[in-house]
């Protein structure tokens, strides 16, 4: 039984992937266009060209893992900052949340402040000081058994693309904030006036001498631009990176701007960073080749926008014209359906105008199961650069003839 507990998500879950090529996954012999695509991480379908040529060659030339710096990291981390100028230095880590666990500890060196501000609804991993949720005064709520209390009491909701009332709680706290982060742009996807937002953001951290945390874990590589703050020209002190930089295999990462590292050079006490598979070889090779191949071929991308794009207008569309209470949110090639055409500024309104129609969006997911499209339960919709035009017309059909018929 133990056994059972701890092991959540899959004792649970009778469907278990085995396999995928392209944008199908497969088990039990069954196919499923996959809506997921590992979380965004794989902008090239499941065992892309480019992944299996770089895998082949890493294993050809007996490459192999070191817990030592190795020269695949060390050239993987030039082409990096390439796309980055702005980083002075980069740290590598295994995963996104391991790259949160450090950002934040790197910010918590520079001062003696130790509040951090949290926006509403952006999501930071599995981290302990970030697993919380806000209420609806916006006090800190556990996501998890097992957290800190005293992480609890330091933590400030402030409300995503909410200047006036962000400002106020903002104010209120500044003397004992240390840093902000912030998904710049969220799953939840209302992103009405945020470039506002995330330069009031930015102008407020700078001048209180708050550190800002971009977590571009999502968006850093899958963005056309690069990143949200390259198409936005933001600069936060501390960016964090993974899923689509990993090509295929985890990986995080942290790069931070001039001036936090001239801050840090003068800590008597070093940050500790290290992580047995931190800047792996493997990762950094696979990563290499796939960046490079991303950077030689943006019209893939662009692409993969359109095809989006297209997805969007056309179910719009037709949700309008059906009367449908649903809508579309997109960036760039991420997608959601809102159950709501309510106009929405964050994932809390969201959460409100859906809750009535959770056994409705759970029969969809399920029929668009059982007609062999996997649809991922947090509801955020990644297509890849290998999902085809006949994919997301299946999908659109599919979708329009289940909303109908559940009168959503």
């Amino acid at each position: 039984m133990n056994f059972l507990i701890l092991n959540e998500g899959y004792y649970k879950n009778k469907n278990l992937f085995e396999k995928g090529y392209k944008d199908k996954i497969f088990f039990k012999k069954k196919k499923l266009i996959d809506l997921s695509h590992c979380s965004g991480s794989l902008l090239f379908g499941h065992n892309s060209q480019i992944f299996v040529k770089s895998l082949k060659k890493y294993l050809q030339k007996k490459f192999s893992i070191f817990s030592h710096p190795n020269s695949h990291a060390n050239e993987f981390s030039k082409l990096i900052k390439k796309c980055f100028p702005g980083f002075k230095k980069i740290i590598f880590c295994n995963t996104g949340s391991e790259a949160v666990t450090k950002a934040l500890r790197i910010s918590s060196s520079l001062n003696k402040k130790d509040n951090i501000v949290l926006v509403s609804g952006s999501w930071h991993g599995s981290v302990g000081k970030t697993l919380y949720k806000p209420n609806k005064k916006l006090n800190a709520v556990p996501l998890s058994a097992g957290l800190d209390k005293y992480d609890q009491r330091k933590v400030i909701f402030i409300p995503y693309n909410d200047i006036v009332n962000s400002r106020k709680i903002l104010n209120k706290n500044k003397n004992k904030i240390n840093c902000l982060i912030i998904e710049p742009i969220q799953a939840s996807l209302p992103i009405e006036n945020i470039y506002q937002y995330l330069i009031f953001l930015e102008t407020y951290c700078k001048r209180n001498n708050i550190t800002l945390i971009f977590d571009e874990v999502i968006t850093g590589f899958r963005t056309i631009e690069g990143s949200v703050q390259k198409k936005f020209n933001i600069k936060p002190d501390i960016t964090i990176l993974g899923k689509v930089l990993g090509g295929g295999l985890p990986i995080g990462l942290i790069g931070i701007n001039n001036r936090i590292y001239s801050k840090l050079s003068k800590n008597k006490n070093k940050i500790f960073f290290g992580g047995t598979f931190s800047g792996n070889s493997m990762s950094s090779y696979i990563g290499f080749n796939t960046l490079k191949y991303l950077k030689k071929n943006k019209h893939k991308l662009q692409d993969l926008v359109r095809k989006s794009k297209f997805f969007q207008k056309d179910l719009n569309h037709f949700f309008i014209s059906k009367n449908i209470d649903a809508k579309v949110y997109r960036f760039q090639s991420i997608l959601r359906i809102i159950f709501s055409n309510k106009k929405i500024q964050d994932r809390v309104q969201r959460d409100f105008l859906e809750r009535k129609k959770n056994l409705k969006i759970a029969k969809l997911r399920k029929y668009l199961f059982e007609k062999g499209i996997y649809y991922p339960s947090n509801g955020i919709i990644f297509f890849s650069t290998a999902t085809d035009t006949k994919s997301i017309n299946t999908l659109i059909k599919l979708i329009k003839l289940k909303s109908l018929d559940l009168k959503i």
